[in-house]
């Protein structure tokens, strides 16, 4: 068998000296010299004048050569000689000097196994591996190619729904936010200065929250925009690679390195979710309700003053039992003993409260439960000890069927009374002295605005809160925290 010196300088003598090639169909110059008939071809179409690569002679440009027969039924030997001995999964085993001029490899031989041209030398190790025609390996190299560079624009065209998807997002994260902020600003723009620090804190904090989402969808939006510039970056690469007219040993060489970049390629989409934000809408109900009445009842905000009330034991009827903290009073069928005093009632279960206003804007809570029938108003003092059973009230009476308002005995004819069915158990009662009005809420229904009656005259008396119990069942009303006065009709308690 050649040694592996003897087998260079044999195979040398048979390589082209252009392609570098094993000669295919060996033409002779008249020179001597042999080149392929493709490399010969090429070489006379790019230059005018043709010279020998080798000692350059120069001879026409078309000239009329013959193939050298001899040289070529020895490379076809050389190639039958090699076939057999690299045994049966080789079709064709052709040599070519690399283009350092150094390395040897076979042309047509790729190892499946290592990824790569084989080279004479290394031959003998890679007899058990598979191998693959060169041209074969880049047909398939060509098709994987292709395969990624679909994918990988597939997934760009994904990175781009992303990104747009996350835009929209930031669009409508900053939409729900403005929109969340206007209600926000609406609810608390009818509210008491006392809350404003509150609105201040809410807008703050929804800010917060908004420039965090923001941030992490912006931070979202660069992540695709890295990935999608890698990414293109890379596509580009492999685009140019699969239109380059490359040698195949040249191709499956940059081929490996560019699929492994692809294969790396990070085009992973996290998933994201933007949470819409809704006002709690019961609260604002609530809320909007208690703003209502501050805003239906006062002239100026800052002008209407919640009255801390209390019962006056001195004008209790003696079928009234009163609590420790005088903030609530329950009709009893016992007579209560009572001390005598001339402003007491005696004649109806009526209570008045200490505390009276001559001038400004106010008002009060009164809570009402388990009483059929009761009447809650205002009173106006006379001169005298005998106005107490004999004043004049304004007031609002529930006869266990309807609402009726009353000034003194002249019943207010009213639809809106009329349509109410069922009585409220809590009422806010607002006395303006100076305007000469005098307002019912029901503060636990739908309807804040129950009933407003006016003055005919401007009233210089001192006004007293009451309330008037029926005399069928118990009541139980609780003063709110800070007050109420309520003048109650019969039997029940406020």
């Amino acid at each position: 068998r050649p040694t592996a010196g003897g087998v260079s300088l044999y195979i040398s003598e048979l390589k082209c000296p252009v392609c570098l090639g094993i000669y295919r169909e060996p033409m002779q110059l008249p020179c001597g010299h042999n080149l392929c008939r493709c490399c010969l071809n090429r070489l006379c179409e790019s230059q005018d004048h043709c010279s020998c690569p080798e000692c350059r002679a120069t001879f026409a440009r078309s000239p009329a050569l013959k193939k050298n027969l001899k040289l070529a039924n020895i490379v076809d030997c050389f190639r039958a000689t090699r076939k057999t001995s690299l045994g049966p999964d080789c079709e064709q085993k052709e040599l070519s000097l690399g283009a350092d001029g150094n390395q040897n490899y076979f042309e047509e031989i790729s190892s499946m196994v290592h990824k790569a041209c084989l080279c004479r030398l290394c031959l003998e190790s890679h007899q058990s591996h598979n191998w693959q025609q060169l041209e074969k390996a880049a047909v398939s190299g060509r098709a994987v190619l292709a395969d990624e560079v679909a994918r990988l624009e597939q997934s760009q065209n994904m990175l781009d729904d992303a990104e747009s998807w996350l835009q929209d997002a930031q669009d409508q994260l900053r939409a729900d936010r403005a929109r969340l902020k206007k209600q926000v600003s609406e609810l608390f723009a009818s509210i008491q200065e006392a809350i404003i620090t509150e609105e201040r804190d809410i807008l703050d904090f929804i800010t917060a929250e908004e420039d965090l989402q923001l941030s992490r969808l912006e931070a979202r939006i660069g992540e695709i925009l890295s990935k999608k510039k890698a990414s293109n970056r890379l596509l580009v690469e492999a685009q140019e690679l699969a239109s380059r007219s490359i040698p195949d040993w040249e191709f499956i060489r940059t081929y490996q390195i560019t699929l492994e970049k692809l294969l790396k390629a990070d085009v992973h989409i996290q998933s994201f979710s933007v949470q819409k934000r809704e006002l709690d809408r019961a609260l604002v109900s609530q809320v909007a309700k208690e703003s209502q009445v501050l805003t239906q009842t006062a002239r100026a905000p800052s002008s209407l003053q919640r009255s801390r009330l209390t019962l006056d034991p001195n004008t209790a009827h003696c079928n009234l039992s009163l609590s420790s903290d005088l903030l609530s009073a329950e009709w009893v069928q016992q007579r209560v003993p009572c001390p005598s005093h001339p402003e007491r009632f005696r004649l109806h279960p009526q209570v008045l409260c200490s505390q009276g206003f001559v001038s400004g804007c106010h008002f009060w809570d009164v809570a009402l439960t388990g009483t059929r029938r009761w009447e809650v108003g205002v009173t106006c003092k006379g001169p005298g000890l005998s106005w107490v059973d004999s004043c004049i009230a304004w007031a609002l009476r529930w006869d266990s069927r309807k609402l009726q308002a009353f000034e003194g005995h002249r019943r207010h004819n009213n639809p809106q009374l009329s349509s109410i069915q069922q009585a409220p158990g809590r009422i806010r009662v607002c006395l303006d002295r100076e305007e000469g009005t005098l307002s019912f809420f029901a503060v636990d229904s739908e309807k804040s605005t129950i009933f407003k009656m006016y003055f005919d005259t401007v009233f210089t008396k001192h006004f007293a809160r009451g309330h008037q119990f029926s005399t069928d069942r118990t009541i139980d009303a609780l003063f709110q925290s800070c007050s109420l006065l309520v003048i109650s009709t019969k039997n029940g308690e406020a």
